[in-house]
């Protein structure tokens, strides 16, 4: 079952984002640079913790899913967002902060996982700000993909302990938080929409 699990959240870290940047090419999805350069540098520390701390298989698609994140990257360069606010700067500050922390407290693994995941999840605020200001701008799908896939990886596991689940679980409680923000924003969007066409 853990390799199943596994094979499949692998799967789904590279197919989750096909959607997304087919997107990208459309003109639809406009992703945050700041925010998947952030990820993408935690995300292989995190990886590596989880190792350690004896995900076995269950480590793999964490450490793989970056892959996916680097041809994001590469992409914004040229169909990433314009709006960059001086806070997305201090967030991407705070997150190369924390993998610097991780390197100063690698003798306290479950310290260096609260920091870094702590500036992971400032590191994907200037993508919850843009969507705000532009609830279309992110493709969901790719979002409800992801949601699959760390929960698979929690079935992957082969231990369960602080260094293993913690990451996982967060980020399950705060990309169900993203997508339920961003239907409410879309929704209203959608509705001041159709007043403005009705006093037209």
């Amino acid at each position: 079952m853990r390799v199943i699990a596994s094979v499949l959240a692998i799967g789904i870290s590279f197919v989750a984002y096909v959607p997304y940047v087919i997107d990208m090419f459309r003109g639809k999805n406009k992703p945050h640079i700041y925010s998947w350069t952030s990820i993408f540098l935690i995300t292989c520390v995190v990886g590596y913790l989880q190792f350690v701390g004896g995900a076995g298989i269950g480590a793999l698609p964490t450490l793989l899913g970056v892959i996916s994140y680097l041809v994001i990257i590469i992409l914004c360069a040229r169909f990433g967002t314009k709006d960059i606010a001086t806070l997305d700067i201090v967030c991407l500050g705070l997150s190369i902060l924390g993998v610097l922390a991780y390197a100063a407290l690698r003798s306290k693994p479950e310290v260096a996982l609260l920091i870094v995941t702590f500036a992971e999840l400032i590191g994907f605020m200037p993508t919850w700000r843009k969507t705000k200001n532009a609830p279309f701008s992110e493709s969901l799908s790719s979002y409800y993909f992801l949601v699959a896939k760390l929960l698979l990886i929690l079935v992957a596991l082969e231990k369960y302990n602080f260094l293993t689940v913690t990451n996982t679980v967060i980020w399950l409680v705060i990309m169900l938080s993203f997508i339920g923000t961003t239907l409410f924003w879309r929704y209203g969007q959608g509705r001041v929409a159709i007043s403005t066409a009705e006093i037209k």
